[in-house]
């Protein structure tokens, strides 16, 4: 019976909520695909059936087993899957309250960040939010709050630059947008790439997109010149929080004993926006800076190591293609038991290959695998949390303008402003 009073209630409010879809939104037409029923494939094993499955909307903390095998099951409505409103902007608030509020599991950043994308939908809703902030017809809010809910649960370089794809037309947050498509590389160590992505952007001269990319120079590549660079961005007072804490990691790789106390001014400038309703960001910072700062001496002796052995390739890669491209002298005479010069074929070959590798061979590559891996531990780590902390900034401003003004609050409202209602 309590099943059945269950699913009779899930289809009034599907039937409320999506009786008469607006066509201007294509995922709902000809029905919302988060309505399709769950296979018995995703519930073997589990004390659940299909037809208890419910379609989630907002997360319980702790989340049940029921909303686990629906989001596995795609029975969610994804970020932003009614369409480019304030209800829905209401409500990626709430489950990000409840991914990192009072009583969330410790799963519960994963399970919020599952909603952030539908399966079969795909990006299409945060795409109608982009498209709708152009035309007007949505707040900028909108816009902000899609963009940051992926960076500060701490989404990976993949799904946050999928989001950012989608977004990357809105005149107001096309820096960030850039800023969060392409300063990565953590997942698949494709540092290089994305540092070829940051000199090429279109932003390259932004203060932000230039402490990243002397960032990139001085921790991946290892050239000690860019130190001086990010010294002088990060005396500009003018610089995002985020932005300035990045320039103090690397002066804790540098060995500077102070960076630490720097870094924890800056991040608390960052997060200052969500202490109030979102009370678990506090300890998450704190804990992913102390997986950041933690072993200064290894991790500064792993990067000289690293920069030790890119200068001892670079030169051995330019030994091999001077001498596989310079030829003998036409009167020098070769005994007949020595080797000739160097075959045409080769010399071209070397050639080609130093223009298909560009700097990557004579200034990223390193073969102390043992020192890269520490030095690359260390730039995942810092990268993921500099991205929380620009989302902070940027969901906080969107949380002040959603904020209502008094009156009685909605159930997904007192999820995320009854705590400070009652204080």
């Amino acid at each position: 019976m309590a099943t059945e009073r269950t699913v009779q209630a899930a289809g009034v409010i599907a039937s409320c909520r999506f009786a008469v879809p607006d066509r201007s939104l294509p995922w709902l037409d000809p029905q919302p695909p988060w309505f399709a029923v769950a296979s018995d494939a995703v519930c073997a094993g589990l004390p659940i059936v299909p037809a208890d499955v419910p379609i989630v909307d907002l997360l319980s903390a702790p989340c049940t087993l029921a909303e686990v095998v629906a989001i596995r099951a795609g029975r969610f409505i994804p970020l932003f899957g009614d369409g480019p409103t304030r209800d829905e902007a209401v409500r990626a608030l709430a489950n990000i309250a409840r991914a990192l509020g009072a009583g969330a599991d410790p799963r519960g950043s994963e399970h919020a960040l599952s909603l952030a994308v539908h399966p079969a939908a795909g990006t299409a809703p945060v795409a109608e939010v982009a498209r709708a902030v152009r035309k007007g017809s949505a707040a900028t809010y909108c816009a902000d709050i899609a963009l940051a809910y992926a960076g500060v649960l701490g989404a990976g370089d993949a799904q946050r630059e999928l989001l950012a794809g989608a977004l990357s037309t809105v005149d107001g947050l096309r820096e960030e947008t850039a800023l969060a498509a392409i300063v990565g590389g953590g997942d698949y160590s494709s540092y290089r790439e994305h540092y070829a992505l940051l000199t090429a952007s279109e932003f390259a001269h932004a203060p932000a997109v230039r402490t990243a990319k002397a960032w990139f120079d001085f921790v991946l590549a290892r050239r000690m010149g860019a130190f001086d660079t990010l010294a002088a961005l990060g005396d500009d007072a003018t610089l995002d929080p985020a932005s300035r804490w990045l320039v103090t990691t690397a002066a804790l790789l540098h060995g500077d004993e102070a960076a630490r106390l720097h870094m924890a001014k800056f991040a608390e400038q960052s997060i200052v926006g969500l202490r109030t309703w979102l009370p678990r960001v506090p300890g998450v910072v704190a804990r992913e800076m102390a997986e950041v700062v933690q072993h200064p001496l290894n991790l500064r002796f792993g990067h000289l190591r690293c920069a030790a052995a890119r200068d001892h390739a670079a030169a051995a890669i330019r030994a091999w293609l001077t001498a596989a491209t310079e030829t003998e002298p036409e009167e020098q005479e070769i005994p007949g038991t020595a080797l000739g010069p160097e075959p045409t074929r080769a010399g071209r070959s070397a050639i080609e290959a130093r223009a298909a590798a560009g700097e990557f061979l004579l200034d990223w590559f390193v073969s102390d695998r043992d020192a890269r891996e520490t030095v690359d531990s260390f730039a995942r780590r810092a990268l993921r949390l500099y991205h929380r902390l620009r989302a902070a900034t940027l969901l906080a401003r969107a949380e002040r303008e959603l904020r209502p003004p008094g009156g009685m609050l909605t159930r997904v409202e007192r999820v995320i402003w009854q705590p400070a209602v009652t204080r």
